[in-house]
């Protein structure tokens, strides 16, 4: 009796671990099944290296073709891994514009000559006869502030701009959760270090983690599951980019701290250097058309109700306050040549059009800073 009373259990054990087994297969063959289908639109972007002073950078003289479903874009990275040709050398009649930013300033989406710095000086030299500008271009996508402050220092010190033009999109706020500042004695910014990025001996930026990079066995179920794991870490932890627009503190109130450190450690660097600075603000699609929420991480088919979508502008324009710079806000006269498709609606980047306008808008800001250098 004790004999088949053992024999029955042993056969439900064997039944559950085959089933286990079995279910356990399907997910792993669906894993892989997704994992062969899915198209990696960061695979077509072998361009990067990693940096010990800003955790990644462009290679230099890289020529590729990105495509998507908006757009086709062709990129080329110069001598000094910059998005442009062979930068001139230095002459006494030339005034350098350093520009600053992320992937708007970098022009993710449109050409070279469609950046909003390449209108930029088109206008100068329609507007300014015989006014000769050096442009510079170092926008990085997804670089924070602190990694652009770091970059900013090493071009100044490179090509000795007398203007700095700086984009900041205020969603980059959140980026700064998971990155590690080294200061230098005096406690100025000297490096980034975030332990969640890698790059690819491929030169492709990814999330670090030996779970995702050698998962067991060469599992695809495990590393599906890990890499869920580890974006649900990011989230929980970091507060989505809609509570931004939310009236009251944040749990990302820390964030917003370090920015305006940032923010004066940068207005500081440029005043000590003679170099005059023009901050703007970098609004999102929905700022400027009030479309694409999923933009902001809001996946409701309705937008939210208790937000107060002026907010992240109203509190990035105080912090340059403070410390006594002017930061330009474009998003409202964006907002009144919304009508011309000036974001592609759903890659949220400016259009040929967006870049046109932000141009158009920093014009006059550019050109008195030109005209108080001629005086």
């Amino acid at each position: 009796m004790k004999q088949r009373k053992i024999s029955g259990w042993a056969f439900v054990v064997a039944v559950n671990i085959v089933a286990i087994a079995a279910v356990l297969g399907l997910g792993e063959l669906g894993a892989r099944w997704m994992a062969g289908s899915a198209t990696d639109q960061d695979d077509q972007l072998p361009m990067c290296r990693p940096d010990a002073l800003t955790v990644w950078r462009y290679r230099p003289d890289v020529h590729l073709t990105y495509r998507a479903p908006e757009f086709e874009m062709q990129i080329r990275t110069n001598e000094a891994g910059l998005r442009q040709g062979p930068i001139a050398p230095e002459e006494a009649d030339v005034i350098t514009v350093l520009f600053i930013g992320d992937s708007f300033t970098f022009g993710w989406g449109v050409t070279e000559a469609q950046r909003y710095s390449e209108v930029l000086a088109r206008l100068v030299a329609d507007q300014r006869p015989g006014t000769r500008l050096r442009i510079v271009n170092a926008g990085h996508w997804m670089y924070a502030s602190d990694q652009q402050l770091v970059l900013m220092k090493e071009m100044i010190e490179r090509y000795r701009p007398s203007i700095v033009v700086q984009g900041l999109y205020w969603m980059h706020i959140r980026t700064l959760f998971n990155h590690h500042l080294v200061r230098a004695p005096d406690g100025t910014l000297q490096a980034v270090e975030d332990s969640k990025i890698k790059v690819s001996a491929r030169g492709i930026l990814k999330l670090q983690s030996d779970w995702l990079e050698r998962p067991p066995l060469n599992s695809q179920l495990v590393a599906t599951v890990a890499r869920a794991l580890l974006n649900r870490d990011v989230i929980e932890r970091a507060s989505e980019w809609v509570d931004y627009f939310r009236p009251g503190k944040t749990p990302d109130e820390a964030l917003w701290v370090l920015t305006d450190d940032i923010a004066g450690e940068t207005i500081r660097t440029l005043e000590t250097a003679g170099i005059a600075y023009i901050p703007f603000l970098v609004p999102s699609i929905v700022e400027v058309t009030g479309s694409n929420w999923t933009a902001v991480g809001w996946k409701r088919p309705t937008p939210p109700a208790d937000i107060d979508i002026n907010r992240p502008a109203r509190r990035m324009a105080a912090i340059f306050a403070r410390h006594g710079a002017q930061l330009v806000d474009i998003t409202a006269p964006l907002r009144d040549r919304a009508e011309a498709d000036l974001y592609f609606p759903q890659d949220g980047h400016w259009t040929a059009r967006g870049h046109a306008a932000v141009a158009e808008i920093l014009a006059p800001y550019l050109d008195r800073v030109l005209g108080q250098a001629r005086r």
